[in-house]
């Protein structure tokens, strides 16, 4: 621990060694019986696989808590860990009748119980603030700084149960649309293009995006995770296809069929030991 302002909290005491990205999630990557058993890092513009991870000394034990409580300990709980594998989540979509909207599948929160919503849409808003901080270099890359203007306040403030999202902050929960879910996370980046500020990052099988100012589109709005009426969770092959481009594009530097192969020996290995228990 070190001394410091805690960046959610504002308090002045003891810092913990805090991380960008769930710790837990960096050890669901990880396959100790690999030669090689650390996750794939995306940093500098290259793919490797690296047992460092983005953190920093930024926040104390409370908010830690906060963002465990708020979102990570139900994500964390849900996610697949092997790559293949069912998703219990499309299983359950599957079962269900939704709203179709273009070619978008949309399920309200009523219909989908056993869906956390709320926690969903925090742990959102907690990793796209986190990318508000500066962070510490690892492999020679710095992690994105975000920048979310003066919706960052009141983003914080909800962060800390302090207030309500206001109308020009848009939260979109969304399930990767494909069978074979990739066991891996993204740190957020910009959604360039769209004529107001968007991010949006790739966790275990969900993406996250969040929309910010008054030219976000109606339609966006109107299916808000948050703010609409029936809290939406969105199945969208549109951005589904941006995701796996985007992954496909920085995972150019390790070739695809290596990381395929990777996620196939990791479920190979669990599964033997999984029968021999």
């Amino acid at each position: 621990m070190k001394r410091g302002k805690y960046e959610l909290c504002h308090a002045l005491a003891d810092l913990r060694d805090s991380h960008y990205l769930p710790k837990s999630g960096y050890k669901k990557m990880r396959a100790s019986d690999l030669k090689n058993p650390n996750p794939v890092v995306l940093s500098g513009g290259k793919a490797k696989q690296s047992s460092l991870q983005v953190r920093d000394y930024k926040f104390c034990g409370a908010c830690e808590e906060r963002f465990n409580k708020g979102g990570e300990a139900w994500i964390l709980n849900k996610i697949p860990q092997n790559y293949g594998e069912p998703f219990w989540l499309h299983i359950l979509l599957n079962s269900k009748t939704p709203t179709v909207n273009g070619d978008d599948l949309l399920f309200s929160r009523a219909g989908i119980p056993e869906v956390d919503i709320a926690k969903l849409v925090y742990f959102a808003l907690s990793i796209f603030w986190r990318g508000t901080r500066l962070w510490s270099a690892v492999e020679g890359g710095q992690p994105p700084k975000l920048y979310l203007g003066r919706q960052e306040m009141a983003i914080r403030a909800f962060l800390l149960g302090r207030g309500k999202l206001p109308k020009d902050v848009v939260v979109t929960v969304a399930v990767w649309p494909y069978k074979k879910v990739y066991p891996m996370a993204m740190m957020p980046r910009a959604d360039a293009g769209t004529g107001y500020r968007s991010y949006w990052f790739y966790f275990f099988g969900f993406i996250f995006l969040l929309a910010l100012g008054r030219k976000i589109p109606a339609q966006q709005r109107r299916t808000c995770s948050y703010h609409s009426p029936e809290k939406f969770l969105t199945l969208s092959l549109g951005l589904g296809s941006l995701v796996k481009e985007a992954i496909s594009t920085e995972l150019l530097s390790l070739d695809r069929s290596k990381i395929e192969n990777m996620f196939k020996e990791i479920q190979a290995i669990r599964s033997k030991t999984s029968s021999k228990d």
